[in-house]
């Protein structure tokens, strides 16, 4: 074994991911890397702690209408599953290709923190928790900016938790590129007589409103004043106008 930089493990089970956490605090967990090795570019390699076989992480059970996804569950394997699939199913087809799809994980995609990622926005739509060795902290809570969240040095993603079987209607821009980085994104799911919408790439975080009848529109101008508007290379402006467009394209098929 290497030093706190350079080095590998892969534990068997969260029992040793614990320890090993516990005797080497500067190391970075591998979940499915899709994200995190390309970040590294050009910077001294970390100590890594790979999850990928610790088997506890990727089950994915459901109890009555909740559902608990481990966070070694890949995107893949989520968007195939026939009771859990439900809104995510058209939203992880939007992430990267087969290749990242096949590799990128729950709890990789959470930790990231993109404020454009798809997973992220479907877990707020849904009511999600994220459940860590800690604790458990709505999703709401989770992403406080661009790759920030509320995870204290050490904690640990274990799963995530949702409400099972609720319909939402998925519109995405993408930048067709090699990467197919998210522009902007939004799910609707119908709530009696209203709609909430749950948006991404406005602003430096998802966001979910509450039931509305009226038009979006405002709202979305509500979010540039509450939070920091996400720093793009298209305009905020630009970036409401289409994001509106898919509100409304999504409510349609609600």
């Amino acid at each position: 074994m290497a030093g706190e930089s350079g080095g590998y493990a892969a534990p068997n089970d969260l029992g040793a991911l614990r320890a090993f956490l516990d005797a080497h605090p500067g190391a970075v967990i591998l979940a499915g890397g899709q994200s995190l090795l390309p970040s590294l570019r050009g910077r001294a390699p970390p100590l890594f702690v790979d999850i990928g076989r610790i088997a506890a992480l990727k089950a994915i059970e459901v109890e009555g209408k909740r559902a608990r996804v481990g966070a070694g569950v890949t995107l893949a394997a989520l968007a195939r599953h026939p009771t859990v699939a439900g809104g995510f199913a058209d939203a992880i087809g939007f992430v990267g290709n087969v290749t990242i799809r096949n590799r990128a994980t729950v709890g990789g995609c959470l930790a990231w923190a993109d404020p454009r990622g798809e997973l992220p926005l479907i877990l707020l739509a849904l009511g999600g928790t994220v459940v860590t060795d800690r604790r458990e902290v709505a999703m709401q809570d989770f992403i406080t900016g661009p790759s920030c969240t509320v995870l204290k040095p050490g904690e640990v993603i274990l799963a995530a938790t949702f409400e099972a079987g609720r319909k939402l209607a998925f519109e995405e821009l993408l930048v067709r590129n090699s990467t197919g980085r998210a522009v902007v994104a939004v799910a609707c799911e119908r709530v009696g007589g209203a709609m909430r919408y749950t948006v991404s790439g406005l602003v430096d975080r998802p966001v979910r409103s509450a039931p509305m009848a009226d038009d979006p529109d405002a709202w979305l101008g509500d979010l540039m004043r509450q939070f920091p508007v996400l720093d793009d290379a298209s305009s905020p402006a630009y970036r409401r106008r289409v994001l509106h467009a898919l509100a409304l394209r999504a409510r349609e098929r609600a």
